[in-house]
């Protein structure tokens, strides 16, 4: 499942104009456009099993939301990753179930680029998923090699590339207390990350004189 969440900012203050002489002028504003693109995972697992995959269409992302506000890909200034964010989003009541403390890295590459992937997310850390974690949004520190590789996609597809997608690879590296057939590891959880597009916006400014 992907949910992705739509909002624009316009970087504009209106004035009351109300009893002064003026004209209107065209002039072109900044316009912040903000998307969180959610990926959802339902684990079960009774070892720490197989790395989890997921891909990101950049150009179909950016697309809509272009689209969603009415922009024109002409008009982005520029676009980059700014944040973020793990969530338990459900967690079963089960006898056997333990409280997990969970540590392992989530990667990036650009498919088809032949680079091998960098690191996105480190949580060498551990995360603790139990009952009380549910509904609690987390942001994580993001590694640079990883960002790169999501900031130059954004990139590419401003310069007018449409074979923009990225793979995303979840990976544990260990699991405390070990799971196991009598005790599964049970739970929901989903990743999201937070872009911004700068783009511009052509409007009339009520020039007063």
């Amino acid at each position: 499942m992907r949910r992705a969440i739509n909002t624009a900012i316009l970087l504009l203050f209106v004035v009351s104009v109300a009893g002064f002489n003026g004209c209107l002028q065209d002039r072109e504003t900044e316009v912040v456009l903000n998307d969180e693109n959610c990926e959802a995972f339902d684990e079960n697992r009774t070892s720490v099993g197989s790395p989890m995959l997921y891909t990101l269409d950049v150009a179909a992302e950016v697309n809509g939301l272009l689209a969603d506000n009415d922009v024109s890909r002409e008009q982005i200034l520029e676009a980059f990753l700014v944040s973020a964010s793990y969530e338990i989003t459900d967690y079963p009541t089960l006898a056997q179930q333990s409280v997990w403390e969970i540590a392992g890295a989530i990667t990036v590459e650009r498919v088809g680029s032949g680079n091998p992937p960098d690191t996105l997310l480190n949580y060498t850390d551990y995360i603790t998923v139990s009952r009380a974690a549910v509904g609690e949004k987390t942001c994580v520190t993001l590694e640079e090699g990883g960002v790169a590789v999501v900031n130059d996609a954004l990139a590419d597809y401003i310069a007018g590339s449409n074979d923009v997608v990225l793979l995303f690879t979840v990976a544990y590296g260990d699991i405390e207390p070990d799971p196991s057939a009598s005790n599964p590891m049970i739970f929901s959880w989903e990743f999201c990350l937070f872009m911004q597009v700068l783009t511009t916006l052509e409007t009339e400014i009520f020039q007063v004189f």
